[in-house]
């Protein structure tokens, strides 16, 4: 009389289905991809950072910056690490990791705060505005490490509890990207074309803003960039975090 066939407690697929492991082996790619562009970028520019931090003077923006990059590197590693190494203890190690998420955030939404509080001159309002903003942030990323949860399965770990309301750090993160971009534009367009139309800076706007100062220019379309980037990262977070629930009842 033969044995029934029993599953290795090794092998993620034979626990979870060939369906969710799919879903794993996607993922576990574009961490993977995800930090080897990081890693290329940061290669890539080591001696514009070397200058950065030891031939100008050190500023709050030029921390913020290399935290932000850190603290990037760190969250893209960890995860990269989560999604294939058995590590022993998978919710301490998620809690960890995402606090990389946090901290980079912060500090890269404290960089862009600067960039806004500089292009108004420190004036207070837009100070005061951007700066509650910037708190928003913080304090929505501080939901991603205090809420997500994790556990073992087979050798590799698997996050099981993603609450809705932990998307709540994208959201609020693209509208703060989504005001920065504006308000920046907004006055870079201002004390350049103040005797146009709205329409007519609207459509400077969707131009590129050709007739800007190279600076300005420069300022503006990089901004763009940035926006363009940021729009549909987020929002391809937060549609992911708001589909977790039919995993988890799947993997449940």
């Amino acid at each position: 009389m033969s044995q029934a066939p029993t599953t290795p407690e090794w092998d993620p697929t034979a626990l979870l289905g060939p369906e969710i492991a799919r879903e794993l082996q996607v993922a576990t790619l574009v961490f993977a991809g995800t930090t080897a562009v990081l890693i290329w970028d940061i290669l890539h520019h080591l001696g514009d950072d070397y200058y950065l931090l030891f031939k100008y003077k050190f500023r709050l923006a030029t921390a913020a910056y290399f935290v932000s990059r850190v603290a990037s590197l760190f969250y893209a590693l960890g995860f990269t690490l989560f999604a294939t190494y058995p590590i022993p203890d998978c919710q301490t190690a998620m809690t960890i990791f995402n606090c990389g998420l946090l901290v980079s955030s912060s500090a890269t939404s404290l960089l862009f705060f600067l960039r806004v509080r500089a292009v108004y001159g420190g004036q207070r309002l837009p100070t005061c505005i951007f700066g509650f903003l910037w708190i928003c942030v913080v304090a929505a990323a501080v939901t991603v490490p205090i809420s997500t949860q994790a556990t073992r399965v087979g050798t590799l770990c698997l996050v099981t509890k993603v609450p809705s309301y932990s998307g709540a750090a994208s959201t609020v993160l693209m509208v703060n990207d989504t005001s920065v971009v504006l308000a920046i534009s907004y006055r870079l367009l201002a004390n350049t074309h103040r005797d146009q139309s709205v329409g007519d800076k609207l459509r400077k706007f969707f131009s590129g803003a050709p007739h800007l100062h190279n600076f300005s220019k420069a300022v503006f379309r990089d901004g763009q960039k940035y926006y363009m980037i940021t729009i549909v990262s987020n929002a391809v977070t937060i549609s992911m975090v708001y589909a977790l629930p039919l995993v988890q009842s799947t993997t449940a």
